[in-house]
């Protein structure tokens, strides 16, 4: 994985478009809440909202949403990745933690999930989160969980 070559830079709105199609796409929008262009200009001009554009070799790969609940503490609210499977997200989750470290002297990151996203999961557990509260959204459970630094 490591010759994927994973950035991430502050999302441009020019790189909307492609994040909008990714949200819209079928094995992505059953796990998340996917925002209209209109929304994510919203949330981007949001102080406390940081989007990033995942980068793989130069090319844009897909992007992560952070809200900053404190000084020390980060909301991870989204990752999509335009091509899955390839091991970009986990990657990415990676230099988001480290960007996390370096920008905001972050002491804690958290996030939820959906009970049926197994895949999620997995993976956030493999990086070393864990879970701490769980709570329904209409049918289905939400599960939260961190990571401290």
């Amino acid at each position: 994985m490591s010759q994927l070559n994973i950035k991430l830079f502050p999302t441009l709105a020019a790189h909307l478009d492609d994040l909008v199609a990714w949200e819209q796409q079928a094995d992505v929008g059953e796990f998340i809440l996917a925002n209209s262009k209109e929304q994510h200009l919203n949330s981007m001009e949001e102080p406390t909202i940081q989007y990033l554009s995942v980068f793989q070799n130069e090319q844009l790969a897909g992007f992560i949403i952070l809200a900053l609940e404190s000084e020390t503490i980060v909301e991870f609210r989204r990752i999509v990745i335009g091509q899955r499977g390839a091991g970009i997200g986990q990657l990415a989750i990676q230099a988001m933690e480290q960007y996390c470290l370096e920008h905001y002297a972050c002491q804690r990151i958290w996030l939820d999930v959906f009970d049926f996203n197994e895949r999620g999961q997995h993976i956030y557990r493999k990086l070393g989160y864990r879970e701490f509260k769980r709570c329904r959204h209409g049918e289905h459970q939400l599960l939260f969980f961190e990571k401290h630094f």
